[in-house]
């Protein structure tokens, strides 16, 4: 319920946020591509564990609201995961999810932005590197998974990009009743992309 909360309030900021926009502004919609480094672990009830770095690689579509305020949505697949050491021995865990991040960007500058949004992801396998991955270790984790995210962006007039995010989870990733334990996802997370241009947004002005 907690989370259903968190989410919706996400949404209405971000649909409802700045949303006047002069009409005789010419605003257009680009898609692109971008691709990056996690710097990924979890916090909450377990101890002894090490970051992981691991990628993050998608498709990005920028829709505009205003001249300053964008929504940004980003399907991507992202590689997660921590390292847990036991008795000595290290033991590197694999999430890696599909996630979908709906952003709002809005423009301080005509380059700079600052960035803030939900997260939502799939659970697309799970592993780890000291023992066979069955069906039970991949079960034993949650298979959606909520998270927010901050952040700031640079943006080129060319449209290449770069991101600087830390993603919050939301949600406890444990899914064993039996192990009473909660932890959630964090992650710092670098980005480089690209935004194609159409014929029609080659403006002739410095506006965004």
């Amino acid at each position: 319920m907690k989370n259903n909360i968190l989410i919706l309030l996400g949404l209405l900021f971000i649909s409802g946020t700045f949303y006047s926009q002069d009409e005789s502004e010419q605003l257009y919609t680009r898609a692109g591509f971008k691709t990056g480094i996690n710097y990924a672990t979890i916090t909450g009830d377990i101890t002894d564990v090490d970051p992981r770095v691991r990628m993050h690689l998608g498709a990005v579509i920028e829709f505009p609201v205003t001249s300053r305020f964008f929504i940004q949505a980003e399907p991507m697949y992202s590689a997660q995961g921590y390292t847990i050491t036991e008795e000595g021995v290290e033991n590197k865990i694999s999430l890696n999810y599909l996630v979908l991040p709906v952003i709002g960007k809005y423009y301080m500058t005509n380059t700079l932005s600052l960035e803030t949004g939900i997260q939502v992801g799939t659970l697309a396998n799970a592993s780890q590197s000291q023992e066979e991955t069955s069906d039970e270790f991949y079960n034993s984790f949650s298979n959606t998974d909520y998270s927010w995210v901050f952040g700031t962006g640079y943006k080129f007039e060319s449209g290449l990009f770069f991101q600087a995010r830390y993603i919050l989870g939301l949600t406890n990733i444990n899914d064993l009743d039996a192990l009473d334990i909660d932890f959630k996802h964090s992650i710092m997370q670098v980005s480089i992309g690209y935004l194609f241009k159409t014929k029609n947004n080659r403006r002739l002005d410095n506006k965004i």
